[in-house]
């Protein structure tokens, strides 16, 4: 991968959560088809891929710089939300890294593994802290969470399957 592209999922990574703060912030809890959840959900899902992809191309200590970035910029935002944000954040990007470089399968299953477990345990934290116990939000998130953060995949799988037909 070019030095540039890699930076561009650096930058995605924190874009992604800027606009998911933002989001939440202006929405708060919104409702669609039957289900609850906090606005920019999908965006913090797809944080959680992006993560992955800066860990890959940094490297497994270098992502924590950018972790950092996100948690700082976070904290210009509502400080309810900025703690709750942070606080889940930390935790669960230390989860989805912890499990990202323990696991020794192809990078896809990586993505699936890791945020398996990171993206339902951001979102106890995360509405918990920001808007009570709220069990359908909780489950409302951790469920759009999960699947947009495996939107990825696809394009993985398209980029890989472009590169094969090259050779």
């Amino acid at each position: 991968m070019t030095n540039y592209a890699k930076w561009i999922w650096a930058g995605l990574y924190i874009l992604s959560i800027i606009t998911a703060n933002i989001l939440v912030d202006y929405f708060g809890i919104v409702h669609w088809i039957g289900l609850t959840f906090p606005a920019g959900v999908v965006m913090v899902g797809l944080t959680f891929s992006f993560r992955d992809f800066v860990q890959r191309y940094f490297g497994k200590w270098k992502i924590w710089f950018f972790i950092g970035i996100a948690a700082f910029v976070t904290l210009f935002m509502n400080w309810q939300l900025a703690l709750a944000s942070v606080s889940a954040f930390l935790v669960s990007e230390f989860v989805d890294w912890l499990l990202f470089t323990l696991t020794k399968k192809e990078f896809t299953q990586r993505i699936f593994i890791s945020n398996t477990l990171s993206t339902p345990l951001d979102s106890l934290i995360f509405v918990y802290l920001a808007f009570g116990w709220n069990w359908n939000a909780i489950w409302g998130q951790a469920l759009i969470k999960y699947i947009s953060s495996l939107l990825v995949i696809p394009i993985i799988w398209f980029v890989n399957s472009k590169r094969v037909e090259k050779l």
